[in-house]
């Protein structure tokens, strides 16, 4: 069977092990990796969850046949780790030179050595091995059922997505006419990226329809959009591309064979913005999915994807996009807007939108206080159960089309940017708010808690455990 195979670092994972392997020095360093693993229509994505460097001399040493070597008893303990939490042992060192790497026969000798015994020890668990040079990454991983394959791409989920290989990529790509202008800003490389890219935009009400019309000019290749909703009167001033004819008023006095006359073109929203979509980009691949994000069935269907914007409301919505950036290593951003009026009903007290980048391993929103508990468990609580509690009518937010497409295309630039490496070497994920009552912009900082449950580095986090590890989602 023929895998497609590769591997996804967080951004401070990636740099630790660097430095681990480039100090300067031009000699060869090492280490081990234990990853967590996903498994979707024979692509297999390793995730590294655990770093552990090897001292040289001590854990890393000349080994018997002319060859460096990492030490047994450094090993021992790790093979044994990765088969109790079921992670992939993968070990690291690294060659001279620059935007090229591969094993040598000595590696490969020293796979062919080690690599059936390390299966034995994990137990059904597959182990393998990387070599790395500056701006190149090669692997050969092995399998329980025999097989074996290369990496076929390594990925730093940072503020700049890069992309390594065992071999720059030098081929040359002809852009479709239409994005002749962008293509001038990035280069048909840059578009190339865009056209395979796949990206799910959950909830296509005010900021996920714009989004679906960003991203759909920008020719991104595929679009999975989630949401329940169907399109009503109210929705027509800020869903891109809902028109009169997709909504007819409940209370309208026609006769209800009319009404369905009406109904020319599907009313819910999925099917609004694949309308959209498809105006924008014919080619585009484009799945709605007309069902609520936190439901275990629709959000596994974003596990393939390259990227998430979370443009619904709900903190259950929130949970389940939160813990798919950090157990699948799938960058988001999450997007919206508040109006807070006067306690006199007559002014505004406050009117802001704020994006906010969820990457592996940098702060998340369930240790940033973005995840309101007490409104978690008010929407886990059936609508009968709610109105028992007296937990209030659920009244909607002021919403309007210009705040959406701030925070829209704020998010929709910043995906551009990093999805495609164009940000400068300082940039920092840190959530960003527009405060439109005073023109201000703020960043604000984000403070990693190496102790919470969904992206610290404690045992029972889920940080790239993949499929190791349920999701928070209801059946």
């Amino acid at each position: 069977m023929k895998r497609d195979c590769s591997l996804v670092f967080s951004q401070s994972v990636f740099d630790e092990l660097y430095e681990h392997l480039f100090p300067g020095d031009g000699e060869e360093h090492a280490a081990v990796m234990l990853a967590g693993m996903v498994e979707m229509g024979g692509r297999t994505r390793l995730l590294v969850r655990e770093l552990h460097l090897a001292v040289d001399g001590i854990d890393h040493v000349n080994g018997n046949y002319g060859h460096k070597m990492i030490r047994a008893e450094f090993m021992r303990p790790l093979i044994r780790r990765a088969r109790v939490e079921r992670l992939v042992y993968i070990g690291v060192h690294n060659h001279g030179g620059r935007d090229y790497v591969g094993f040598s026969r000595d590696d490969f000798d020293s796979h062919e050595r080690g690599h059936p015994a390390l299966l034995d020890l994990a137990e059904g668990m597959p182990v393998g091995a990387i070599v790395m040079a500056k701006n190149a990454v090669a692997g050969d991983i092995w399998f329980p059922d025999g097989t074996r394959c290369e990496l076929h791409e390594t990925r730093i989920a940072g503020p700049n997505i890069r992309r390594l290989y065992a071999e720059a990529d030098r081929s040359s790509h002809a852009a479709a006419i239409q994005f002749h202008r962008q293509v001038q800003m990035f280069g048909e490389g840059g578009q190339e990226l865009l056209r395979k890219a796949k990206i799910a935009v959950i909830g296509a009400g005010g900021v996920g329809s714009l989004l679906v019309e960003y991203l759909s000019r920008l020719g991104v290749g595929s679009l999975i959009v989630i949401d329940p909703d169907t399109i009503d009167v109210t929705n027509l001033s800020r869903v891109i591309g809902a028109t009169t004819t997709d909504v007819v008023g409940p209370s309208w006095p026609i006769p209800e064979f009319l009404k369905r006359l009406l109904f020319r073109y599907p009313r819910r929203k999925v099917d609004i913005a694949k309308r959209v979509a498809k105006q924008a980009n014919p080619g585009i691949d484009f799945t709605p999915i007309a069902d609520d994000f936190a439901t275990d069935s629709a959000a596994r269907q974003v596990l393939d994807c390259d990227f998430m914007f979370l443009a619904a409301d709900s903190m259950r919505a929130r949970l389940v996009f939160n813990a798919i950036v950090q157990q699948y290593f799938i960058p988001g951003i999450q997007i919206g807007s508040l109006v807070t009026p006067g306690k006199d009903g007559k002014s505004l007290d406050s009117v802001f939108t704020v994006t906010r980048w969820v990457l592996p391993g940098t702060g998340c929103l369930w240790c940033s206080d973005t995840i309101d508990r007490h409104q978690l468990a008010v929407e886990s609580k059936s609508g009968e159960e709610r109105r028992d509690q007296d937990y209030g009518s659920g009244a909607t937010n002021p919403s309007v089309i210009t705040l959406n497409a701030v925070g829209a295309s704020i998010a929709a630039n910043d995906f551009l940017f990093s999805f495609l490496g164009l940000f400068g070497t300082s940039v920092a994920a840190n959530p960003r708010r527009v405060h439109h009552m005073e023109r201000r912009v703020v960043d604000q900082k984000l403070t990693p808690n190496s102790e919470c449950t969904e992206c610290g580095s404690t045992s029972s986090s889920r940080f790239a455990r993949g499929d190791g590890a349920e999701l928070p989602t209801s059946r």
